[in-house]
């Protein structure tokens, strides 16, 4: 997969490039924008998902040290540590989690679910980029989405808790 074909590479570029900064833009004029339309544990599920999320993957990088892959033909040649995938937890803690929103709270109209798909693709593409460029090893790639996924369900956990507190009851029942 690594250096796939040359319009693979291009589209995996992009998709890493677009999201690093622009995901931390996007998170907050999304929170922002719920938070003005009175939705505000599903903007704390988004802001505490993606800051949590950030420092789990910052410091397990600092913990783990892991070198990335030098493979003859990869795309970009990087130095910091490799595991986990910050792409590919960011897509699953951030993105996704902004995806799910976007279908799932009552924000209204086709535009917030059609941003929410994309968003959840977007998510889910970020992981497998990260080895056509030939950035990351597969199990960097596995980490960061299984870490994500965990840092979203224990942010949920909180707002959750945190509601349920508010409203001096136990935990809302599945």
């Amino acid at each position: 997969m690594v250096g796939g074909p040359a319009w693979l590479v291009d589209v995996a570029s992009v998709l890493g490039a677009a999201t690093r900064d622009v995901a931390s833009a996007f998170v907050a004029i999304v929170a922002v924008a719920l938070l003005w339309r009175d939705h505000r544990r599903w903007a704390q599920w988004l802001l505490l998902s993606a800051a949590l999320g950030y420092v789990v993957q910052t410091a397990l990088k600092q913990l783990v040290d892991r070198p990335r892959p030098t493979w003859p033909d990869a795309a970009l040649s990087l130095t910091t540590p490799s595991f986990p995938s910050g792409h590919a937890m960011t897509g699953i803690d951030t993105w996704v989690v902004l995806g799910v929103i976007l279908l799932c709270a009552p924000v209204g109209g086709r535009l917030p679910r059609a941003v929410g798909a994309a968003a959840v693709a977007i998510g889910i593409l970020l992981g497998p980029s990260r080895l056509v460029l030939g950035v990351h090893w597969p199990t960097d790639v596995l980490a960061g989405w299984l870490l994500g996924a965990a840092v979203a369900l224990l942010a949920a956990a909180v707002v959750l808790s945190a509601r349920a507190r508010d409203r001096g009851g136990s935990a809302p029942r599945a």
